[in-house]
């Protein structure tokens, strides 16, 4: 059965006789088939296609118990939302799949749960669980939607049979191989299938051929977890330097436009995080036997270069850094460290294990031997270099949920959200960057607390961070940020994603305090037209500015802190 396309791509075979002239056919598989776009995509952000029917959609391991394992929703995300806040129901049959309300219960019935009901009433007796972990539940799904005995079989099996797998591969990797040896035989056995070599075979093949085509669904932020496998979205092939990427809506994939597409290009996205240095990518790849030979590994690019290249950068006049000439001329000092040298940094990085437990003096002493590896990348000015910017992040995360740190994660928030992410993700719409400002907000209605009552200057050393709070419009400050996250996570992701409709009604409340109607028409005013000379001199000067001066004080506050120079208060 061939996999179902959407209108505007089709796929292309390595062996068609007529390709597109702009398409060459992969060198390293014979069996190499693509999407092409078959109109064009001028504007990012642009849907590309949707993908509604997965062969595979469901919640990862212990979490299918707070999960609809229909629609997908985790238990926060239905409370507050349209269908209310009643908790998620367990089937009375297995008490083991649950869902958010009737409809859904049924449509996973007619999908599959009639078939693995069952299973999970076995996965009890047997084992005294009420769930499977995430790959021996796919496989056991399609083993059993395969079978003769479903009507939905020969459908499953033909979609399956087309999928490439890489077994061979896998099977030389000898690790892996014992791993989905384990998986398959579970997933057999709990399936109530007959134990037999051809049996596990075809189980093993099912389980090459998900970790090779199934996408990650995973939004920590969200709490969305699990896979996804669509025939026609897994011909989406990888690239480094990718035009398209993935985001998804319940149990729908989006594949939308990074940056233009023409008509009769190849879509591609990345199957990993492409700002990594290129052996850490390679390494990254190795589970999908290819070796990537997009521009960036072929030249050694890194994101600074990937960046000047970038046709989205003129977005950016509408995010917080709207300094397109420091995007295309990044002020970075190429000759303190090489491409060689960063490469050897990453890898010792690695090597510098994070502490289990949350005693904080261990967590000190890993961040302090991380920066001080990654010091070459500081005297550079390469921030938006890894392993530079996954440091910071780990400790604004830390510092962010710390009684006495809380304050000095806004200024690494607020560097990482002008001097970074602008960097590695170029398009302002792409949702880590919405995050990054979201958290900003988040912080500044907290500092905002702290200023209000005479707290800060009670928890903060450093002058120049409690002087530039003070001074600053915190409340307008926040609502440009909302602004900003709510424009572009409704380019970027569905309107269901949890981070935007936070974002909105963060927003919503702002709007509704009395006394600032001016400081909001000015807002909305830079929102509609960046260009607007009052409202683009009101942004300037109460929003990026004191944001700009906090971000100014992030790098002097790490090296006081991993310096062991404390600047809290006693």
């Amino acid at each position: 059965m061939p996999p179902q396309l959407p209108p505007g791509v089709r796929i292309h075979h390595a062996d068609d006789p007529h390709p597109t002239s702009t398409i060459t056919a992969n060198p390293n598989s014979k069996k190499h088939r693509s999407l092409l776009a078959t109109t064009p995509f001028p504007m990012p952000g642009t849907t590309i296609a949707t993908f509604p029917n997965p062969l595979l959609a469901l919640p990862s391991g212990a979490t299918m118990r707070t999960t609809c394992n229909y629609c997908l929703r985790p238990q926060q995300a239905t409370k507050g939302a349209g269908a209310g806040a009643a908790p998620l129901k367990a089937c009375t049959a297995c008490q083991a799949a649950v869902y958010c309300n009737p409809d859904c219960q049924r449509a996973h019935w007619r999908a599959v749960h009639k078939a693995e009901c069952a299973m999970f009433v076995r996965v009890r007796e047997q084992a005294g669980k009420g769930w499977l972990p995430t790959p021996v539940r796919a496989v056991a799904q399609v083993l059993m939607l395969s079978s003769d005995n479903n009507k939905k079989g020969n459908g499953v099996r033909e979609a399956f049979e087309e999928l490439e797998g890489n077994v061979e591969g896998f099977r030389r990797d000898g690790s892996v191989r014992r791993d989905f040896e384990l998986q398959a035989a579970a997933a057999v056995v709990y399936a109530g299938l007959l134990d037999t070599e051809e049996t596990l075979e075809k189980a093993r093949e099912v389980l090459c051929k998900i970790q090779t085509n199934a996408f990650n669904r995973l939004d920590a932020d969200t709490g969305m977890e699990g896979i996804f496998l669509d025939a026609g979205l897994a011909m989406v092939n990888h690239s480094c330097v990718p035009n398209a990427f993935v985001g998804f809506d319940k149990r729908t994939a989006v594949l939308r436009a990074e940056r233009p597409i023409r008509e009769g290009e190849e879509i591609t996205i990345s199957y990993i995080d492409n700002t990594l240095p290129k052996s850490a990518r390679h390494e990254a790849l190795r589970l999908y036997h290819f070796q990537c030979d997009c521009p960036r590994c072929k030249d050694d690019l890194d994101v600074y270069e990937v960046c000047q290249a970038s046709p989205a950068i003129p977005l950016n006049s509408f995010s917080l850094q709207p300094d397109l000439s420091k995007l295309r001329s990044p002020p970075i000092d190429r000759s303190k460290v090489s491409k060689a040298e960063i490469e050897a940094i990453y890898k010792k990085w690695q090597t510098v294990a994070r502490p289990d437990g949350d005693d904080e003096v261990e967590h000190l002493k890993v961040a302090q031997a991380r920066w001080e590896l990654c010091r070459p990348l500081v005297e550079a000015k390469m921030w938006a270099v890894d392993p530079l910017p996954a440091t910071i992040h780990e400790l604004a995360t830390r510092w962010q949920t710390s009684y006495k740190m809380v304050v000095y994660a806004l200024p690494l928030l607020c560097f990482l959200s002008t001097e970074c992410d602008p960097f590695t993700l170029v398009a302002p719409f792409m949702p880590w960057r919405i995050k990054g400002i979201l958290a900003i907000t988040k912080l500044l209605a907290v500092t905002g607390e702290f200023t209000a009552s005479g707290e800060l200057a009670t928890r903060c050393t450093h002058e120049g961070l409690v002087g530039t709070l003070a001074m600053a419009d915190q409340v307008s400050m926040c609502e440009a940020l909302l602004r900003l996250a709510v424009h572009h996570g409704s380019i970027g992701a569905a309107e269901d994603w949890g981070v935007l409709k936070e974002a909105k009604a963060m927003l919503e409340d702002l709007e509704s305090l009395v006394g600032r109607e001016q400081e909001s028409n000015l807002l909305r005013a830079w929102a509609k037209d960046p260009e607007d000379p009052e409202a683009a001199a009101f942004f300037e000067d109460q929003v990026l500015r004191p944001i700009n001066t906090l971000s100014s004080f992030a790098v002097e506050a790490l090296e006081a802190m991993l310096g062991g120079n404390s600047l809290v208060k006693k």
